[in-house]
């Protein structure tokens, strides 16, 4: 199930979109999901944790902390399924978390010379909703990468169903997976292989990411987190037989957390390709311009780069990336300047409100906190 709306700055985004319900989840409090000796800062997050979980209605998060390019700890704390306590190995559907480890794969694979970041997708793929249309020919893995494709969201989003250009590629931000999903279509078509596959072999194994994958798996027996909706029930968990690049990505706090370090410390990507990833290559405008100016917390200039969104505060760089599906909320982001992050995993559809309560006890004079508290 794929999320039908997506904004830019996503913390207003999904606030505004959680509300109270009538039902209740019962929140156990579980011992550390690691064997280091626990920290005050991370005593106090097994205090609030469950209280968080019961306030929102969430079954369950699991937290991994970085400080300095390094993961400290893991915590996790709930169900991931009704009477099933969640573990540090349960497998969360981390959304469109799933886009930053599609660029990622997509920019390794450019690292590696088998494809080029600025070559036209139509030279091994060309959809055809839009092949009557001649500006199919300008896209490229960057604009693909970097939301500015022209394509909706999604083609169920537009009269008759089909894909058709909102705006010109490579002017302004347009956020869409479809975007995303024409760009794995052409890699698998120039390749010759899934991207599962491809995946697998630039990212999931060079950073050993052994619990994470797009396809269903038979080692997901038990592990799943069901997603639970703002309705208060639970859903079957979508799970995908063939690879999407933009979406439904299954995988452990852990393990994007491994992922988050070797981006935020440049591991594995030659540099001038990192560099390309970590740049803003459009402005959210619009988002930019609507900042309330009068209120406490600094307005950042907001935008892509590849793969990941960008929030340029005075003196503070985040790099972060949210998911949000029907019964799902996730969020990863980390400081440009101190190389200090998170990833915040949930499965419940109010679970963005648990990430900036996490966020406001983690990072509590961060901008990116007091930003996050001027939405509460």
């Amino acid at each position: 199930m794929t999320a039908i709306r997506r904004g830019l700055l996503l913390l207003p985004l999904l606030l505004a979109a959680c509300a109270p319900r009538p039902s209740t989840i019962a929140v156990p409090f579980p011992a550390p999901s690691t064997a280091e000796t626990a920290s005050p800062l991370a005593a106090t997050l097994d205090r609030n944790a469950p209280l968080w979980l019961a306030e929102h209605h969430v079954p369950s998060v699991s937290i991994a902390y970085i400080r300095g390019g390094r993961v400290l700890w893991t915590r996790v704390y709930g169900e991931q399924s009704e009477g099933v306590p969640a573990t540090a190995q349960t497998l969360y559907n981390v959304a469109s978390l799933a886009k930053p480890v599609s660029a990622e794969t997509m920019l390794r694979l450019a690292a590696a010379g088998r494809v080029s970041l600025d070559e036209p997708l139509a030279g091994s793929w060309v959809d055809p909703d839009v092949a009557a249309d001649p500006r199919h020919q300008r896209l490229t893995p960057r604009i693909a990468l970097s939301h500015r494709t022209g394509f909706p969201n999604w083609r169920f989003q537009t009269p008759g169903g089909t894909l058709a250009f909102n705006r010109d590629p490579g002017t302004v931000l347009g956020y869409s997976g479809e975007g995303y999903e024409y760009a794995r279509r052409f890699a698998q078509r120039k390749l010759g292989t899934d991207w599962e596959s491809l995946a697998s072999q630039y990212v999931f194994g060079p950073l050993g990411m052994n619990r994470t994958t797009y396809t269903r798996q038979p080692w997901f027996a038990g592990r799943i987190a069901s997603p639970y909706g703002r309705e208060g029930r639970y859903r079957d968990p979508a799970i995908q037989d063939s690879a999407l690049a933009s979406d439904d990505l299954y995988t452990t706090a852990g393990d994007y957390a491994a992922f988050l370090v070797a981006v935020m410390n440049r591991d594995g990507l030659p540099a001038a390709f990192a560099a390309q990833r970590d740049s803003l290559h459009v402005v959210n405008e619009e988002a930019t311009a609507r900042c309330d100016r009068t209120r406490a917390a600094p307005c950042p200039r907001v935008g892509m780069g590849l793969g990941w969104e960008i929030m340029e505060f005075p003196g503070e760089t985040v790099r972060m990336h949210s998911g949000a599906d029907w019964g799902e909320s996730t969020l990863a982001f980390y400081f440009a300047e101190t190389h200090d992050g998170a990833v915040i995993l949930t499965n419940g559809a109010n679970g963005m409100q648990v990430a900036i309560r996490a966020i406001d006890l983690l990072f509590p004079d961060s901008q990116l906190a007091a930003d996050a508290r001027s939405y509460k």
